[in-house]
């Protein structure tokens, strides 16, 4: 029997071996940024905070989006995460820092909602937290180096991070959830306006007022709920437009807003449908009564005897320190008409 070695026989074939394959190799930097996603994905996952990854993001400084959850309640709070992944983490009096361009320090402020950087070091997945937009770059320069502190990490620190976000949409924005009801009652009344006035003339200043009212809101609930509003134009622009088509630039006319409203529909029941498919299982609470109310209502599970009552299920009410300074405020600007608390 002929012995032919095992590569030439491989080569008789033509059967080349893995070295000599002319394959794309996978990248160590590849590895290090995927395997740092998973990790700091399963951090928040334990602490039941939903987290989406940001596919093809990457190059432009957003990874992923992450919603604060709380017993079970969907909030609506996001913010946005970088994700660094890195292997042995040398720490100098208790801090790194990481190299990141200016252009993508600029894209974090400009987000509207908050952008924190996470770092992970694969070796020991420990994930490490930084606001980053705390962090002014010298000027003309074309990087800032990040700085993370050890002992800022998600396993020891997480309760820091969640106060810093409560804090931040406390500061900033009212949570959107509680809106929703109202700015559908202002959505219906524009919708039933549509297509009402004569296209050449001018929306009522009440009307005009209540249009961008709800343009905002539409536009801050898509961002609220994950969704894309890069194709919705400013506000301004349907301004621009009515300008340049009726004259006069004191209101939309009504033709204008006719457009308006048939372009954003879409749009805003996309929003509803999403924020409909996350609270579908919600803990009752205080703070998202009315918005399940209204969601049932428009899903018709509502059978007419659903109430809404903020009062008696919020602790506060029967709480005297919760009384006395309330009274107090009211006193101070001379507002105080039915004290709570007799003196």
């Amino acid at each position: 029997m002929l012995s032919v070695p095992l590569n030439s026989f491989r080569d008789l074939c033509g059967v080349a071996t893995m070295q000599d394959r002319n394959l794309p190799r996978a990248l160590d930097t590849d590895k290090t940024a995927n395997l740092a996603v998973t990790y700091v994905q399963a951090a928040f996952e334990r602490q039941s905070w939903l987290f989406r990854r940001q596919e093809g993001r990457n190059d432009f400084g957003i990874d992923a989006e992450i919603e604060l959850v709380e017993r079970n309640l969907v909030t609506g709070r996001i913010f946005k995460g970088q994700i660094k992944g890195q292997a042995n983490t040398e720490w100098t009096n208790g801090t790194t820092s990481v190299p990141v361009s200016v252009s993508t320090y600029n894209l974090w402020k400009a987000t509207p909602v908050p952008v924190i950087a996470l770092l992970c070091d694969v070796d020991t997945k420990g994930v490490y937290w930084s606001l980053p937009i705390s962090q002014v770059p010298r000027a003309g320069a074309k990087f800032i180096s990040l700085r993370f502190e050890e002992q800022q990490s998600l396993g020891s620190s997480f309760d820091v991070l969640e106060k810093l976000l409560q804090s931040w949409f406390t500061a900033f924005s009212e949570n959107i959830l509680r809106e929703v009801p109202h700015f559908h009652r202002i959505f219906l009344h524009l919708r039933e306006g549509a297509g009402f006035g004569d296209p050449w003339s001018m929306l009522p200043d009440d009307v005009d007022g209540e249009c961008r009212l709800f343009y905002h809101h539409l536009i801050e609930l898509r961002l609220r709920m994950g969704l894309s509003c890069a194709h919705v134009p400013p506000i301004d622009e349907w301004y621009l437009r009515s300008t340049a088509i009726w004259g006069d630039d004191h209101a939309l006319f009504w033709g204008t807003f006719d457009e308006l409203m048939s372009y954003i529909e879409p749009d805003y029941e996309e929003a509803l449908r999403e924020l409909r498919r996350r609270t579908a299982h919600v803990e009752p609470r205080f703070e998202n009564q009315e918005l399940v109310a209204f969601l049932n209502k428009l899903s018709g599970q509502d059978d007419g005897r659903m109430t809404v009552s903020y009062a008696y299920m919020d602790p506060r009410m029967h709480d005297p320190s919760f009384a006395r300074r309330f009274d107090e405020m009211l006193r101070e600007r001379g507002a105080l008409k039915f004290p709570q608390v007799k003196k």
